[in-house]
């Protein structure tokens, strides 16, 4: 018991295995609930469960969700039935390593959230505002499967030719495996377990929109506002560098000046006549 203890301290503690934490809390809510369930209907108190599982699953009543929001996350860590458990834990643990290798821990545990979120989400659509499943009242959504399916998907659409090998069957690419699911839970959206199969929709689009956008990532400068075409002149227009002002001393000017004097304006060479203008513009 103690060497479990230290492995639990270690796993919680260990940095980078958010998916695998996700795992051993689902499994330890489970025991407790379980054990909370057998000591309630022994002491003839199975109200008591039965009200602790009302406060952690998500109701198709959209106010009591909004009364208790905790519900919206709480959801997916419960699990009632030790078939369904173990079948999340491990599609969870199996495909979450394939895609912590190519997204990281931090991403994968981000797809898994919002996988459940938008399960929850889908369910409360479909059992609010389409006639159908409206008339299934008193249901409520619980399990991790909505995350679960959010990772499966999203492992497939990053690596989709990755293989695993399962039992009686040998190698299988992972694209068919979540393929096969998706098709199974849109076919039976009509069955007895109608929400738990909306929800794995919710959870799958989630998945497949986080690979999409993992190796398509969104250019924002294509939406930023583009420069107007007509620009200032001013700002196009290369600047040429200004010429810096001749400098004639005086003692040139006075030559100049007794040339002009002695022999006219028109003895002056071409130099001179220009130096004498600049001057004569200096001096304005």
């Amino acid at each position: 018991m103690r060497g479990f203890w230290q492995d639990f301290q270690r796993l919680i503690q260990q940095p980078g295995e958010g998916l695998l934490k996700i795992i051993v809390m689902n499994c330890l809510l489970f025991l407790m609930l379980m054990l909370i369930r057998i000591v309630m209907i022994i002491s003839g108190k199975a109200w008591v469960y039965e009200w602790l599982l009302e406060q952690l699953t998500l109701s198709a009543d959209i106010k009591a969700n909004l009364l208790h929001p905790w519900r919206f996350i709480s959801y997916f860590f419960v699990h009632v039935e030790i078939f369904h458990l173990a079948f999340n834990m491990m599609f969870l643990y199996w495909f979450g390593k394939i895609l912590q290798e190519v997204i990281g821990n931090n991403k994968s545990v981000k797809t898994f959230f919002g996988g459940g979120i938008m399960g929850a989400i889908a369910f409360l659509i479909a059992f609010n505002f389409i006639p159908f499943f409206e008339r299934q009242s008193g249901s409520f959504l619980l399990g991790a499967s909505g995350g679960v399916f959010a990772i499966v998907l999203a492992a497939a659409t990053l690596r989709p030719n990755y293989e695993v090998h399962l039992v009686f069957i040998g190698p299988v690419r992972i694209k068919y495996i979540a393929g096969f699911y998706l098709i199974w839970s849109l076919l039976e959206t009509v069955g007895t377990n109608a929400g738990g199969q909306i929800a794995h929709l919710g959870g799958a689009l989630v998945g497949f929109i986080m690979g999409y956008l993992h190796e398509h990532p969104l250019n924002w400068d294509r939406f930023r506002k583009k420069e107007s075409p007509f620009i200032h002149a001013d700002l196009t227009r290369e600047k040429k560098p200004r010429k810096q002002a001749e400098i004639i001393d005086e003692e040139e000017l006075n030559q100049i000046l007794d040339k002009i004097s002695k022999s006219g304006y028109d003895s002056l060479s071409k130099t001179e006549k220009r130096r004498l203008f600049k001057a004569s513009q200096k001096n304005e």
